[in-house]
């Protein structure tokens, strides 16, 4: 029995999030030839299937479950299936008992505080129901209303609210005003929420505005990171292009936080010239070669890249640390020591 089968059998409705690399809704049928070991995993992340479940009863109302799942992929990004099958297994010992201890599930695992914001606030919207009453405060402060400096009264659930709304009352306009006036904690938490959804090119270009300002009076890597991943699924692909151009040649370009958040969330856009940049950064990264194999590692897993990256390997013109890089990286996978999946 799949995870699908079960909430259906309970006669449950579901919706399905990729909770990996950015939240993003997962639709049931492709949750359901995953399921069945038919596709594999659209956006792997560190081996796994990292899914957060909600599901609820229409004859019940305001009754739900949610489970956050870590599953683990075979090297073609393929369920393996005997973890779920322990998880089905471990629903259905707790529906037969509900009155005893069962332990933890199989699989299971806590999202950090902010991807559980977020889910909350799209498990909101998935039930039809209203925002909490820290969206009000959000926008209040967004607003201008108590002051930019007052953010402290905020909470990570009001910004993402905010954020998973972007559509409603002019909130993508409202984020954009407020930009250049952020102080970097809000901002920062914004910019974080804002890789799971698809800014519009006016909140794209506010966003941009705001990393020139703050790179001119000195980013740190946390900035960056923040805006890499803002701007990782934002409307326009050319501009998406030259900001990593404009990050890779940026000073702090050889920290891995920042390397991290490149290849884990702008990832589609690293090709040609830009995922050159990132592979010749990245054999410089600051942490050495247990860094480079893992980062280099986990982005092979993903859709298409493998051959973009082969493809520029073979072309030539690579700087000798990098060569030196990727000679180390397949002398440890040649002997049994690594592998590149």
């Amino acid at each position: 029995m799949t995870i699908g089968e079960l909430v259906n059998k309970s006669g449950a409705r579901m919706r399905v999030f990729d909770m990996g690399r950015r939240l993003e809704e997962v639709t049931e049928p492709v949750f359901a030839a995953f399921e069945q070991l038919a596709a594999p995993w659209p956006s792997p992340y560190l081996k796994h299937a990292w899914v957060g479940i909600l599901s609820w009863n229409p004859t019940e109302p305001g009754q739900h479950n949610i489970w956050f799942l870590k599953l683990p992929l075979d090297e073609q990004n393929i369920l393996q299936p005997g973890p779920r099958d322990a998880f089905v297994a471990h629903c259905l010992r707790v529906a037969a008992a509900p009155e005893q201890k069962h332990g933890d599930a199989p699989c299971s695992y806590r999202p950090d505080q902010g991807r559980m914001a977020f889910f909350h606030a799209q498990a909101l919207m998935a039930l039809g129901q209203p925002a909490t009453q820290f969206y009000a405060t959000a926008r209040a402060y967004l607003s201008g209303d108590i002051g930019w400096d007052n953010w402290q009264q905020l909470g990570l659930q009001g910004l993402a609210e905010v954020v998973a709304r972007l559509g409603d009352e002019h909130n993508s306009q409202l984020l954009a005003n407020a930009m250049p006036f952020l102080p970097a904690v809000p901002r920062n938490a914004l910019l974080n929420f804002l890789e799971n959804v698809r800014p519009d090119q006016g909140l794209t270009s506010a966003i941009n505005d705001a990393l020139s300002a703050v790179v001119a009076n000195g980013a740190s890597v946390a900035d960056l990171s923040a805006f890499a991943r803002a701007l990782s699924n934002s409307v326009n692909d050319g501009q998406r292009s030259l900001l990593l151009q404009a990050l890779l040649a940026h000073p702090l370009a050889s920290e891995v936080e920042l390397l991290a958040a490149i290849g884990s969330r702008c990832w589609r856009d690293l090709d040609g010239v830009v995922l050159k940049a990132y592979l010749e950064r990245l054999s410089g990264n600051l942490q050495g070669e247990g860094a480079f194999n893992a980062l280099v590692a986990d982005l092979l897993t993903l859709p298409g890249m493998r051959i973009r990256v082969m493809n520029l390997l073979a072309s030539g013109g690579l700087s000798d640390q990098l060569n030196q890089a990727v000679a180390r990286l397949f002398s440890l996978v040649r002997t049994g020591q690594g592998n590149l999946q």
